[in-house]
Protein backbone atom coordinates (compact mmCIF):
# COMPACT_ATOMS: atom_id res chain seq x y z
CA UNK A 1 0.00 0.00 0.00
CA UNK A 2 3.15 2.30 0.56
CA UNK A 3 4.10 1.98 -2.81
CA UNK A 4 0.93 2.28 -4.03
CA UNK A 5 0.51 -1.49 -5.45
CA UNK A 6 -2.78 -1.90 -4.28
CA UNK A 7 -5.62 0.57 -5.00
CA UNK A 8 -9.49 0.93 -3.37
CA UNK A 9 -8.20 -0.54 0.44
CA UNK A 10 -9.38 1.89 2.96
CA UNK A 11 -6.77 3.29 5.46
CA UNK A 12 -6.71 2.07 8.78
CA UNK A 13 -4.90 3.95 11.54
CA UNK A 14 -3.78 1.61 13.82
CA UNK A 15 -3.31 3.46 17.74
CA UNK A 16 -1.24 1.43 19.58
CA UNK A 17 -1.86 0.96 23.02
CA UNK A 18 0.32 -0.12 25.32
CA UNK A 19 -1.11 -2.69 27.87
CA UNK A 20 -0.38 -3.21 31.38
CA UNK A 21 2.20 -6.22 31.30
CA UNK A 22 4.22 -4.27 29.06
CA UNK A 23 4.67 -1.11 31.04
CA UNK A 24 5.11 -3.14 34.41
CA UNK A 25 7.92 -5.43 32.07
CA UNK A 26 9.64 -1.88 31.33
CA UNK A 27 9.84 -1.05 34.96
CA UNK A 28 12.94 -1.49 36.84
CA UNK A 29 12.82 -3.28 40.52
CA UNK A 30 13.10 -1.63 43.71
CA UNK A 31 16.07 -2.58 45.62
CA UNK A 32 15.36 -4.83 48.82
CA UNK A 33 15.84 -2.79 52.23
CA UNK A 34 18.73 -3.69 54.47
CA UNK A 35 17.17 -5.61 57.03
CA UNK A 36 17.71 -4.97 60.27
CA UNK A 37 17.08 -8.41 62.42
CA UNK A 38 19.84 -10.64 61.38
CA UNK A 39 20.84 -13.36 63.79
CA UNK A 40 24.53 -12.95 65.41
CA UNK A 41 24.57 -16.61 66.45
CA UNK A 42 23.73 -20.18 65.43
CA UNK A 43 19.50 -20.61 66.04
CA UNK A 44 19.03 -17.16 66.90
CA UNK A 45 16.45 -16.41 64.40
CA UNK A 46 14.76 -19.71 62.26
CA UNK A 47 12.66 -18.87 59.10
CA UNK A 48 9.99 -21.31 58.33
CA UNK A 49 8.05 -21.81 54.99
CA UNK A 50 5.43 -24.53 54.34
CA UNK A 51 4.20 -24.71 50.46
CA UNK A 52 1.45 -25.71 49.43
CA UNK A 53 0.39 -28.96 48.23
CA UNK A 54 1.98 -30.72 45.63
CA UNK A 55 -0.07 -31.22 42.52
CA UNK A 56 2.06 -35.08 42.42
CA UNK A 57 2.65 -36.22 45.85
CA UNK A 58 5.90 -38.11 46.58
CA UNK A 59 5.78 -42.39 46.46
CA UNK A 60 5.20 -42.20 50.50
CA UNK A 61 2.07 -40.13 50.07
CA UNK A 62 3.26 -36.80 50.91
CA UNK A 63 1.58 -33.67 49.13
CA UNK A 64 3.51 -30.99 51.64
CA UNK A 65 6.90 -29.64 52.82
CA UNK A 66 8.03 -27.46 55.62
CA UNK A 67 11.50 -26.14 55.56
CA UNK A 68 13.27 -24.71 58.88
CA UNK A 69 16.35 -22.22 58.01
CA UNK A 70 19.08 -21.26 60.66
CA UNK A 71 19.47 -17.39 59.70
CA UNK A 72 23.17 -17.42 60.76
CA UNK A 73 24.46 -20.55 59.53
CA UNK A 74 21.89 -21.45 56.69
CA UNK A 75 21.67 -24.36 57.59
CA UNK A 76 18.19 -26.03 56.21
CA UNK A 77 16.25 -28.83 57.74
CA UNK A 78 13.20 -30.42 55.22
CA UNK A 79 10.53 -32.19 56.15
CA UNK A 80 7.60 -34.00 54.23
CA UNK A 81 4.06 -34.00 55.64
CA UNK A 82 1.02 -35.56 54.40
CA UNK A 83 -1.34 -33.66 55.29
CA UNK A 84 -1.09 -29.67 56.23
CA UNK A 85 -2.59 -30.36 59.79
CA UNK A 86 0.63 -31.89 60.58
CA UNK A 87 2.60 -28.91 60.67
CA UNK A 88 2.63 -27.75 64.10
CA UNK A 89 3.41 -31.29 65.26
CA UNK A 90 6.47 -30.76 63.13
CA UNK A 91 7.13 -27.65 64.34
CA UNK A 92 7.01 -28.86 68.14
CA UNK A 93 8.88 -32.40 66.88
CA UNK A 94 11.42 -29.91 65.19
CA UNK A 95 11.82 -27.28 68.43
CA UNK A 96 11.98 -30.33 70.83
CA UNK A 97 15.30 -31.86 69.13
CA UNK A 98 16.74 -28.17 68.82
CA UNK A 99 16.27 -27.56 72.33
CA UNK A 100 16.98 -31.44 73.80
CA UNK A 101 19.49 -32.80 71.65
CA UNK A 102 21.56 -29.94 69.88
CA UNK A 103 21.23 -28.52 72.97
CA UNK A 104 20.46 -24.67 71.42
CA UNK A 105 17.57 -22.78 72.55
CA UNK A 106 15.65 -21.16 69.64
CA UNK A 107 15.54 -16.92 69.67
CA UNK A 108 12.38 -16.42 67.48
CA UNK A 109 10.76 -18.30 64.74
CA UNK A 110 9.28 -16.38 61.41
CA UNK A 111 6.87 -18.50 59.82
CA UNK A 112 5.84 -18.27 56.34
CA UNK A 113 2.22 -19.89 55.15
CA UNK A 114 2.73 -18.47 51.64
CA UNK A 115 0.27 -15.83 52.23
Amino acid sequence: MKKNGVVGFPTILRKFKQCDACILGKHSKQCFHDSHSRAHRKLELIHSYLCSPMLVPSANGNKYMMTFIDDYTKMCWVYLLKNKSNAFQTFKNFHKWIENDAQYHIGSIHIDNGK
